[in-house]
């Protein structure tokens, strides 16, 4: 009776080894293993795209944060003058006055047809202007770029009938308005200048080109037979302006004059050089006598024969001298007494160089 336990346990063993043997066993516990993994799985990658966005953002934040404390200022103003001017070179534009309106190319459906069109337009989509405004970030920055604009580009002042401003006459108070208690205050004295240039700009000007597009009616009068040079309003305000130009080394003048049936453009050409031609010297007008021409060119809108230009030569002290188009010397100029007539000719005076027949007609 004792031994009876004993084969009870051994006929156990036998049914769990044929149960472990039976694949439906295994199965069941492969998928109940692969299950566990797919919940242990889908729980990590749910944690996993919570946590990721917020380390991310966590990270930028830092990221950002050592930027700002590290970031600090390029120390221009400590870098030499030379390093600095270089700098500025690299900006230098010719200034404009009155600059000039912004140029909107308009394209056509049709530039594809013509090649030279299309090149262009592109090429003038890439002639754009260097933006100066980073120059007003201090007082010191502008100065010295202001003073090296002055020494080393050319500025280039117009008048012409689009920013030409006559000035308004203010007509005089009747004695019964002047009389009363209660009269207004007299009105601020109009602004002369003609182009809107600080005194101190024009006193440091190195290089000028002046442009002077004229027409009948800038002159100011009916008969310009009637009026003297110097008597020019137009005249007058610009070399009131002009005067400050201390600094100046080279100023030319190209006065061109618009077509008129009723006026002679010789009037208008007669008149300007006159204006401008005393100027620097001892018999100007201005105090102080402001910059000397160097240089007075004619132009018309129109087609023209060809004018003749005055300039300076240097080798006989600075007299005014006329020269052809090839820069040829025609002949020396009369002076501030000149006639209409005289100038006329001088102005048309054929070159002995580039027509020698014409001299020896005028010896025959």
């Amino acid at each position: 009776m004792g031994e009876t336990p004993q084969i009870t346990t051994n006929l156990k063993m036998p049914s769990a080894m044929i149960k472990s043997a039976d694949p439906s066993f295994w199965a069941a516990r492969l998928l109940s293993s692969l299950s566990r993994v797919d919940v242990s799985r889908s729980c990590w990658t749910t944690l996993v795209a919570l946590i990721l966005p917020v380390l991310l953002l966590w990270a930028l934040k830092r990221y950002r944060k050592m930027q700002d404390e590290n970031r600090r200022p390029f120390p221009f103003m400590e870098l030499p003058q030379e390093l600095r001017d270089m700098v500025y070179e690299n900006l230098l534009e010719d200034p404009v006055y009155p600059p000039p309106p912004p140029c909107q190319h308009q394209h056509s459906t049709l530039d594809w047809v013509i090649p030279g069109r299309r090149s262009s337009a592109s090429a003038a989509a890439q002639r754009k202007h260097t933006s100066t405004w980073v120059f007003l970030a201090s007082k010191q920055v502008y100065k010295e770029y202001m003073d090296l604009l002055c020494k080393k580009a050319t500025f280039h002042l117009a008048v012409s009938p689009q920013n030409y401003k006559p000035l308004s006459t203010s007509t005089p108070s009747s004695p019964s308005s002047s009389s009363s208690s209660s009269s207004p205050p007299p009105p601020p004295p109009p602004d002369t200048r003609i182009w809107n240039l600080p005194q101190h700009a024009l006193e440091n000007i190195r290089t000028c080109s002046l442009k002077l597009v004229t027409t009948s009616a800038m002159l100011g009068v009916t008969d310009p037979r009637a009026m003297t040079s110097s008597s020019w309003t137009l005249g007058q305000r610009m070399r009131s302006q002009l005067k400050h130009m201390t600094s100046i080394k080279s100023f030319t003048l190209d006065a061109k004059a618009l077509g008129d049936p009723l006026w002679n453009p010789l009037w208008i050409w007669y008149h300007a050089s006159q204006s401008f031609k005393l100027m620097g010297t001892e018999f100007s007008d201005t105090v102080p006598i402001g910059p000397r021409l160097n240089k007075i060119t004619f132009s018309l809108d129109t087609w023209s024969p060809g004018e003749n230009y005055l300039a300076r030569d240097e080798d006989k002290g600075g007299l005014w001298t006329w020269y052809c188009m090839k820069d040829h010397a025609v002949g020396a100029d009369v002076g501030p007494e000149i006639t209409v007539r005289e100038f006329c000719g001088k102005l048309y005076q054929e070159c002995g160089v580039c027509r020698p027949e014409s001299d020896g007609e005028g010896g025959q």
